[in-house]
């Protein structure tokens, strides 16, 4: 009764209208929620227009339920089915606004410049911008929702970035950089210091559900210094009166084709050097970069003299700089080495005789050997090495020598006995000496011996040889001289 009440109180004409509104209600009501179809790629900007005007249906009828409900025209059970569909219509509306927004995330990487430090250390900076959008086109209607709505759809939440190298192995420290927004159309630069130096990279961005790696060849990025210098060695000894080269990777940062001169500095003058092509051995006068030619390795070539004088000393080393200038002087590039210069060590085998001849129950001697040190170090713990035939056997006097001072030397016996069962013939003997200087190994030349071996006549088989020859001749004489008379 209630009900009844109330609804008197109604006038004809409200009450004309709230019964169209509850007929409309009911009509509408079979307009039922349309999943979203995450597989429908090919028409998403046609769904979504059809998701809105499914919204603005659904808004209007639980407006109009809204205000039945509070005339009590309708039940609280109806109105929230009205409200209900109202609810998804708008998720389903909000999910194909997503779908078209976002309908390709992507990230685009501008830049990716090699540089290095004033401390040589080599970095990668990567410059990336947030391309993500649909490819779709879209009304001003819904671009002013987009706008209107609560969510963001213009910028990108927590995206990693790395470096790695063609194995895909992570060479960017840090390892891996996170940012935590990034706007639609925005740019975002990071510097990378690189554990391992390579031409090109592979950059890979980890966003939602998605990686994506791009391989890359590094560009360079011009600096104050524009080569870098990459020695084999920083240091080398080299023996006096020797030559030592080292070899130079450098690594152009330019934009521009230059040319540039090599000097050095700290370097003593009575050290002569020159820079040659590893190539040809050409001693280059000058040195070209361009951007199409970044990586060039040369060679730098010192020669030390026999003597270094007084005022430097061997075992020393000697700290000094390569520079590289550019035409107006100013320094492109530079490096550290370091040349230790000693004093040369060396031993050598003198033999005044390389021939033997004997029968085998003789000793075979080569004596008059002599080892000589003649070079500025001394050489300890020397041994022979000796290659003989099987089953010989030798005796070196001295059988070794423990220390062999620079100038000194000494005379050497070397004694062979051979197989009891050898065969008449020539045979060969391979023999050196070799040494130790601090952690180094020294040999002498080889030498070969020749070694003839004859077998010795038994004077017993001469004797019945030389007695059956004289029989002979007598008994042939006898034998004319009868002949002769008959």
């Amino acid at each position: 009764m209630k009900y009844k009440i109330d609804f008197l109180k109604i006038s004809t004409k409200k009450m004309l209208s709230l019964l169209i509104y509850c007929y409309i209600l009911t009509f509408l009501g079979a307009v039922t929620y349309q999943e979203y179809n995450p597989n429908d790629e090919r028409f998403r900007i046609l769904a979504l227009e059809k998701a809105k005007i499914r919204l603005e249906q659904s808004e209007r009828n639980w407006t109009n339920a809204k205000e039945l409900f509070e005339n009590k025209l309708i039940s609280r059970d109806e109105f929230l089915q009205y409200e209900l569909q109202y609810k998804n219509d708008k998720l389903n509306y909000d999910q194909y606004l997503l779908s078209v927004i976002f309908d390709k995330p992507y990230i685009t990487v501008l830049k990716a410049d090699k540089v290095k430090d004033e401390n040589g250390e080599i970095f990668v900076e990567i410059t990336l911008k947030n391309s993500s959008g649909g490819n779709y086109g879209i009304e001003e209607n819904i671009m002013e929702d987009i706008l209107e709505s609560k969510i963001s759809v213009s910028e990108m939440f927590n995206l990693y970035v790395s470096i790695k190298d063609l194995q895909r192995n992570i060479i960017s420290q840090p390892y891996e950089y996170h940012i935590k927004k990034m706007s639609f159309n925005q740019e975002y630069t990071i510097m990378f210091k690189i554990l391992r130096d390579v031409e090109s990279v592979i950059i890979s961005t980890n966003y939602g559900d998605k990686i994506d790696e791009k391989q890359v060849f590094l560009s360079r990025k011009q600096d104050t210094n524009l080569i870098m210098i990459n020695p084999e060695y920083y240091a080398q000894e080299v023996e006096n009166g020797q030559m030592v080269t080292f070899k130079l990777m450098m690594e152009y940062f330019g934009d521009t084709r230059q040319g540039f001169k090599l000097v050095t500095e700290e370097l003593p003058d009575i050290f002569t050097w020159d820079v040659i092509s590893l190539q040809s051995q050409v001693t280059l006068s000058g040195l070209s970069f361009s951007p199409s030619e970044t990586i060039q390795t040369y060679g730098l070539r010192i020669r030390v003299p026999e003597k270094i004088g007084d005022n430097l000393e061997f075992d020393k080393p000697i700290l000094f700089k390569v520079l590289l200038m550019n035409q107006i002087g100013e320094i492109s590039g530079q490096t550290e080495l370091q040349i230790v210069p000693t004093g040369r060590v060396n031993m050598k085998l003198s033999v005044n005789n390389l021939y033997w001849k004997g029968d085998d129950s003789e000793e075979i001697t080569f004596k008059a050997l002599r080892l000589e040190n003649d070079g500025m170090k001394t050489i300890t713990n020397i041994s022979a090495d000796v290659l003989l035939p099987l089953d010989w056997e030798y005796v070196l006097i001295p059988q070794k020598i423990e220390k062999l001072n620079p100038g000194e030397k000494i005379p050497i016996d070397l004694k062979v006995k051979m197989n009891k069962k050898v065969m008449p013939g020539i045979y060969q003997i391979k023999y050196k000496m070799t040494g130790n200087y601090i952690n180094r190994n020294l040999q002498t030349s080889e030498v070969d011996f020749k070694v003839e071996v004859v077998k010795k006549t038994n004077i017993f088989v001469v004797l019945f040889v030389v007695i059956i020859s004289i029989v002979i001749i007598i008994t042939t004489i006898w034998f004319i001289i009868k002949i002769s008379k008959s």
